[in-house]
């Protein structure tokens, strides 16, 4: 329940993090910037939650518990669950299920993934969002758990990140 609780505070800390930075490059139209924008909300969100993964592993380690493949997946799988959760229920907006509106509510509850949003359409219905990005929006769903299993198992097997990012072949 605690290493729940850590990543939920992980993705409400990367929520507010690029929420502020989406209001604050809001008003640029320049495609530019929206795509450096996009990257660094995602990789904010990224780097986030991998951290939850490294401090995880970390509580793990300490208390000298195994932390077994399934558990790194079931709590990789959680921290991307807010997020597939806001993409069915655009899906269900785009497919007139409930108001096609929601894509400006997905926006906010999405933050990181906003930049990425406007790209596509900047519209506020999801009826303008096309097909390729509501696809791209289902695979960025995936990146808090992708970001966080890769961490949780590279801490728990005994890496640090400087053996990960300068290893020699």
């Amino acid at each position: 329940m605690k290493s729940v609780l850590k990543i939920f505070g992980f993705l409400i800390l990367a929520e507010i993090l690029t929420l502020f930075i989406n209001l604050t490059l809001a008003f640029s139209g320049h495609l530019l910037l929206r795509m450096a924008c996009a990257f660094c909300t995602c990789g904010i969100l990224a780097g986030l939650c991998g951290q939850a993964g490294y401090s995880t592993a970390e509580a793990y380690r300490k208390q000298h518990l195994e932390l077994k493949k399934l558990k790194i997946s079931g709590f990789g799988f959680i921290s991307s669950l807010p997020y597939l959760v806001c993409w069915i229920l655009l899906f269900c907006a785009r497919q007139h299920l409930i108001s096609p509106e929601f894509y400006r509510s997905y926006k906010l509850l999405c933050a990181p993934f906003w930049s990425v949003c406007n790209m596509f359409s900047a519209d506020i219905s999801a009826l303008a969002l096309p097909l390729s990005g509501l696809l791209t929006l289902l695979i960025l769903s995936f990146l808090p758990m992708v970001s966080f299993c890769i961490a949780c198992y590279a801490t728990r097997n005994g890496k640090t990140l400087d053996q990960i990012l300068y290893h020699k072949s």
